[in-house]
């Protein structure tokens, strides 16, 4: 992008403007296509490959983007806080169970 002197500002304005399609800005589609590329390659290093992503534009927050459909983004986000709390437990920054924290607070 470079060649068309964008920053990221106006390259993912470009990236998530509905109105470009893929046939007339290929600069544009090969972007979008980095982006799904990318987002499988990181599915696959989680083991995810079995979530359907979806790529498109999908509205989320009163913004149209394109990105990952809505139920692909709450399956991912299930997923990352599920991992998260097992990344914790293995650290021993996972939260008390019940009993130890009331046994903590007498």
């Amino acid at each position: 992008m470079i060649r068309r002197s964008l920053g990221l500002t106006r390259l993912y304005n470009l990236i998530n403007d509905p109105d470009i399609s893929d046939v007339s800005d290929p600069d544009v589609a090969r972007m979008r296509q980095i982006h799904v590329e990318l987002d499988h390659a990181v599915m696959a290093a989680y083991g995810w490959d079995d979530v359907t992503l979806g790529h498109g534009f999908h509205t989320y927050r009163q913004m149209t983007r394109w990105t990952v459909s809505a139920a692909a983004r709450v399956e991912i986000l299930d997923r990352l806080l599920e991992e998260n709390h097992r990344r914790a437990a293995l650290q021993g920054d996972g939260p008390e169970a019940p009993d130890d924290q009331e046994e903590a607070e007498k």
